[in-house]
């Protein structure tokens, strides 16, 4: 079976990654404690009684925004450890299936795409996910290796445009109202003004 279906990961959970004939067979399914099966491939169809199913139904072409199945499918993956292990498959077992697994263990496993890629590959020498998949992992990996900002860093970052704001003098000149309106504010000014040089002078 080794040809139709390898282990990926074992640590949290037995992560496979297979083909379309691995995951027709229930009897290895159940050999191997996989309750959830993951299909990325458009026209399969599958069910059995007592698995977890779940389906991104996508052509394996390079225009194909598989990115967008990447969060998700992590989430299932994680939720499927849970019951037990779980089988991502495609029809060959080579690019769109490998491209989730391989998406899991760059968030997951906090590897670039290139770790993901070469230890995927040391599993089942056979992936080859297809250039635009490719393109969109390593965005995806770009994306996930920075950290967030922290909301100390965010308050901070308030504060400081707060602060500046407050010490930038200003009235702003309402065109529509009358000339008093205008008046106001230029008398605002010459106030703001006269306090800044009586400042200066006393600093002197």
């Amino acid at each position: 079976m080794q040809q139709h279906c390898n282990l990926i990961l074992n640590d949290r959970g037995a992560l496979w990654l297979g083909d379309y004939e691995s995951a027709l067979n229930l009897e290895f399914l159940k050999s191997k404690g996989i309750r959830t099966v993951i299909t990325v491939a458009a026209g399969l169809n599958l069910k059995f009684e007592g698995i977890v199913h779940h389906k991104i139904e996508i052509l394996d072409i390079e225009l194909t925004n598989i990115s967008q199945y990447f969060q998700i499918a992590n989430d299932w993956i994680e939720r499927g450890f849970n019951i037990g292990g779980v089988l991502v498959h495609c029809m060959a077992g080579v690019s769109r299936s490998a491209a989730i697994v391989i998406a899991y263990l760059i968030e997951k496993k906090k590897m670039t795409y290139y770790q993901a890629l070469n230890f995927v590959k040391s599993k089942r020498p056979q992936i080859n996910p297809n250039k635009g998949f490719t393109n969109q992992l390593m965005s995806y990996a770009t994306r996930t290796s920075q950290p967030p900002i922290p909301k100390s860093s965010r308050a901070n970052h308030f504060q400081q445009t707060y602060d500046q704001f407050e010490s930038n003098y200003y009235a702003p000149v309402n065109r529509k109202n009358s000339a008093g309106l205008i008046q106001q504010n230029t008398n605002f000014y010459k106030s703001i003004t006269k306090s800044m040089s009586q400042s200066k002078s006393k600093n002197k």
